[in-house]
């Protein structure tokens, strides 16, 4: 073989044992196992984790929670921040918010809003829209509605 320099017939460098492997035999082994293990830690944690989600999370009926943010004047009317939040371990669609505006005990307006998709702990935020001013008597702002897909 012409141009070989070190290298012998059977392709070992030198310091190899003639079957192609080099003088680190040992080592790679070792690190071969160490790096195996890790791999196979990890994916018994993602398959414990799928687990978990699976059977403790994802039970349990949907929690939705609403919070309101501070009442703005925008043109002639009035707009409320609302915030969804599904605490719990279902998902829901077509997440119906309802704010209800009473001034000495009767209802003056009511508002809705529609929020399309709420994943188990997710948020999502949306607006309702009055035309009474909201700072002026009692807002009440629940969720009225929702259906499972």
């Amino acid at each position: 073989m012409s141009g070989g320099g070190d290298r012998d017939e059977t392709g070992g460098g030198a310091g190899g044992d003639g079957n192609g492997h080099g003088g680190g035999d040992r080592d790679t082994s070792r690190n071969e196992y160490l790096l195996g293990a890790v791999g196979a830690l990890v994916i018994l944690l993602v398959l414990a984790f799928l687990g978990y989600q699976a059977v403790v999370v994802r039970d349990g009926v949907p929690r939705l929670e609403v919070t309101a943010a501070v009442a703005e004047r925008v043109g002639e009317g009035w707009v409320v921040p609302v915030e969804v939040v599904n605490e719990g371990g279902q998902t829901v669609e077509q997440v119906h918010v309802t704010g209800v505006l009473s001034r000495d005990g009767e209802e003056v307006q009511q508002a809705t809003a529609t929020f399309a998709y709420l994943a188990p702990s997710s948020e999502q935020s949306g607006a309702l829209l009055f035309s009474e001013d909201p700072t002026d008597g009692t807002l009440e702002i629940r969720p009225a509605a929702y259906t499972l897909p």
